[in-house]
């Protein structure tokens, strides 16, 4: 099972803190704000107990989403791995399969002869150059007629037999790059939305906590507000060390 990154945890630490504020004290203040915020009595449609939910819901929501935003991206780079493996196999399969043919075109034909098939003395290592001059062998693998004799008979190599299996490494190769490419898009788009969603919790995290923290003062209650208060470690997203304990231990 995907487990969050520290930077997110951290963070869920930190609105846990919020959280479990919010649900252990709304009753208990929310007598003294509905005396302080409504004097003449409380508007029918409302209730500062159902206010104060609304802002823990909402951080909760946006906890969430950043959770959820967290694992998506970790479960999107674990999904790289395969492909990534798979292209470096294909690569090194197609660098060995040039090799062998320079060799044997080498030792059999001469090297002219396989300087002539496009075979550089170094097989490059970038994917996308490699499937270049592999394309070119093969093509001219195809084109071009190997006409000198080979200086052992039973070594003999006939082109187009080794251009078809070229061509299928070649094709194969394109394929794994096709998945790698598409897996490093899908990587930046999680990431993407990862980094929104965080940038989004911040916003309210910071939004709802200072709201918190005032309405607490505004009932009385300064200790309570300073238990959550929105420091400079938690908006950097760095816990406090009282947002690592149980709600339980930080409500006393």
């Amino acid at each position: 099972m995907s487990q969050p990154s520290k930077l997110v945890a951290d963070r869920v630490s930190i609105s846990r803190t919020v959280l479990g504020s919010l649900n252990e004290h709304t009753s208990e203040i929310a007598t003294e704000l509905e005396i302080a915020l409504f004097p003449e009595g409380l508007p029918r449609e409302i209730t500062v107990a159902s206010f104060l939910h609304a802002l823990r819901d909402l951080l909760a929501r946006s906890t969430e989403t950043m959770f959820a935003a967290d694992l998506a991206h970790a479960r999107e780079l674990a999904d790289d791995d395969a492909p990534r493996a798979l292209a470096e196999e294909r690569v090194e399969g197609l660098k060995a399969l040039l090799l062998s043919l320079r060799t044997t075109l080498a030792s059999t034909y001469g090297v002219p002869v396989a300087a002539a098939y496009g075979i550089p003395s170094q097989i490059p290592d970038d994917p996308e150059v490699l499937l270049r001059v592999a394309s070119t062998v093969e093509r001219l693998l195809r084109e071009r007629p190997l006409v000198e004799p080979p200086k052992i008979k039973s070594l003999a190599i006939a082109p187009l037999a080794v251009a078809e299996d070229l061509g299928l490494a070649i094709a194969d190769l394109r394929r794994a790059l096709v998945d790698v490419d598409r897996e490093r898009r899908e990587a930046i788009l999680s990431q993407s939305t990862k980094n929104l969603a965080m940038a989004r919790w911040l916003s309210t995290y910071q939004g709802v906590t200072e709201a918190a923290c005032g309405l607490y003062a505004l009932a009385g209650q300064a200790a309570l507000a300073e238990g959550i208060r929105p420091t400079a470690r938690r908006l950097a997203g760095l816990p406090e060390e009282e947002d690592a304990a149980p709600s339980t231990e930080r409500s006393r």
